[in-house]
């Protein structure tokens, strides 16, 4: 018989198990404890809000004017105005990529708002029976557990992409009139030290230092939109695949515990089991609606700033202007493969499922039961995922064609330039 649950679970905080959690349970004592332990994401939903990306309808224009302000501060600029040289080009070419691909990746997350509110309304639904008290109390303690890691890694990211933007703003701003304050000859011109590689329409940035003041006002909130909504599409997909996998593994860990039960009440939970698997897939289903555009355009402009990175160090060879591009490059690289991580975890957790099913005592069970799990079996053995525009799974085999891609796009360019 399983053991009642007779009060809900008390927080339980995850265990660090090496030193790199350690460090990062350090980090997170600075910041607020999450304050619900039951919440579905709710760091992220606030988030989410605060841009008209969750909650009410008529505070979804907020996003649509945050997109507004990004095509006429950074796209218009870059695209309409051109560079002075090749090497700026690259350089702006690579910055345009890596923006776009952030707001360019929300836009299309806005466009699917009405199914992400029902797939999270069902995350609530199946976390409410995690925490039922007639189910065992590790599944509600597994869903704090996990509660727990998202906030803490939310909170910790969202500080490193606070401390980015404060560095992105501050670094050209301060090396540029450093140069001014130190400069002996007043006859050779300063370099002026772009936020961003784009001429601001008829604003002289490079040579008047009145412009470049005006220039660096403006880029303070551009700087920071970007950077909120760089971090928010991040949190948003990886929350939301770990999320449906912790469904995943909620549904096999409940299978496990049914053969603690008699033949009566082991049929009874399985017919709950099925429904919970069914609506632990509709959310994976949810979740592929929602983002499938979302990742190819992620592999495809990960697959251009590759090119763009590796032509311009080509062209121009390694100098301290390559490190702009490098961080757009190593940022992107991670982002792209923690999708393609989590991607092949949620694959992994629908397997578990068909695991737990077949390794149940089925063969100690009634006809009727047999069949009940066979059907849950035959369901969960086929994997399923996250895909790109529906070409392929995101996945980390993926990650390795993107890699291989990469290069034979970079050998036909050089032989371009």
């Amino acid at each position: 018989m399983l053991t009642a649950r007779k009060s809900m679970p008390e927080p339980v905080p995850c265990s660090p198990s090496n030193t790199s959690e350690q460090a990062a349970s350090k980090c997170i004592m600075v910041l607020p404890k999450l304050s619900e332990p039951y919440a579905v994401m709710p760091l992220l939903l606030r988030l989410q809000r605060f841009v008209g990306l969750w909650g009410e309808r008529r505070y979804r224009y907020k996003f649509r004017l945050a997109f507004l302000s990004f095509c006429l501060l950074v796209v218009i600029p870059k695209v309409a105005f051109g560079y002075p040289d090749l090497e700026t080009m690259v350089r702006g070419t690579a910055e345009l990529i890596f923006e776009w691909n952030v707001l360019f990746g929300m836009l299309l997350f806005s466009l699917k708002l009405d199914d992400y509110d029902d797939l999270v309304y069902r995350y609530k639904d199946i976390s409410k029976i995690a925490f039922r008290k007639d189910v065992p109390s590790q599944m509600g303690d597994y869903l704090v557990r996990i509660n727990h890691r998202i906030d803490r890694f939310s909170k910790i990211y969202c500080c490193s992409h606070l401390c980015l933007a404060i560095f992105y703003w501050v670094a050209p701003s301060s090396s540029t009139y450093l140069a001014y304050l130190g400069a002996r000859n007043r006859s050779v011109p300063v370099e002026h030290v772009l936020h961003l590689e784009e001429e601001l329409y008829w604003f002289h940035t490079r040579v008047s230092l009145v412009d470049y003041s005006i220039f660096t006002a403006i880029m303070l909130p551009t700087i920071f939109m970007l950077a909120y909504f760089g971090g928010l599409k991040l949190l948003t997909i990886f929350s939301n695949v770990k999320y449906c996998s912790a469904m995943l593994r909620l549904v096999a860990m409940r299978i496990q515990f049914m053969d603690r039960l008699d033949e009566r009440e082991a049929e009874k939970e399985l017919i709950e089991i099925i429904v919970m698997h069914q609506k632990a897939l509709k959310c994976v289903e949810l979740l592929e609606i929602i983002f499938r555009w979302v990742f190819l355009g992620q592999f495809i402009q990960c697959v251009m700033i590759w090119c763009s990175l590796v032509l311009y160090v080509a062209v121009t060879g390694l100098s301290t202007k390559a490190a702009n591009v490098g961080v757009l490059f190593i940022l992107l690289t991670v982002e792209t493969y923690g999708f393609c991580y989590f991607g092949s975890d949620l694959t992994s957790e629908s397997l578990s499922v068909a695991r737990a099913a077949y390794g149940s005592l089925w063969y100690r069970r009634s006809v009727s039961i047999q069949r009940k799990l066979r059907m849950v079996l035959q369901r969960a053995q086929k994997p399923v995922g996250i895909s790109a525009g529906k070409f392929c799974f995101v996945d980390i085999e993926q990650f390795g064609n993107m890699a291989k891609t990469s290069y034979s796009f970079y050998i036909v360019l050089k032989d371009q330039f």
